[in-house]
């Protein structure tokens, strides 16, 4: 009897469209080591490249294509939001996760925002 149970909720799950893929949110402290206080470099959604420095105080500073400099803050878990000083004051949220082994960010409703692609 639990057999058929167990097929139906399998195939509700690949019916519903949902990468299978495990994505592993950075803890806390991954980000903080990880992220925080480095230049972080992401190749974002719109094909550009950006490097993107968090630091400690909460001040944020973006340079490539687009240079500003800003506040960040924690967006849990292991995620942030920012604010620019050039931008209308609006607040841009990402979550960091572990997708194949590489750092990659996602907006709050889980659609791909970039991939990091060198930490200095």
């Amino acid at each position: 009897m639990k057999l058929p149970v167990i097929l139906i909720a399998f195939g509700s799950v690949i019916g519903t469209g949902h990468v299978l893929a495990l994505d592993v949110p950075l803890t806390d402290e991954e980000f903080q080591s990880t992220i925080v206080g480095k230049t972080v470099r992401w190749n974002l959604d719109d094909g550009k490249t950006y490097d993107v420095e968090l630091a400690p105080s909460g001040k944020a500073i973006v340079s490539g294509p687009y240079n500003d400099v800003g506040k960040w803050r924690v967006f849990s878990p292991g995620g942030y939001c920012t604010s620019w000083n050039k931008q209308p004051v609006t607040e841009g949220c990402v979550a960091i996760v572990r997708r194949d082994g590489a750092l990659t960010a996602l907006r709050p409703d889980g659609r791909f925002r970039g991939a990091v692609v060198g930490v200095k």
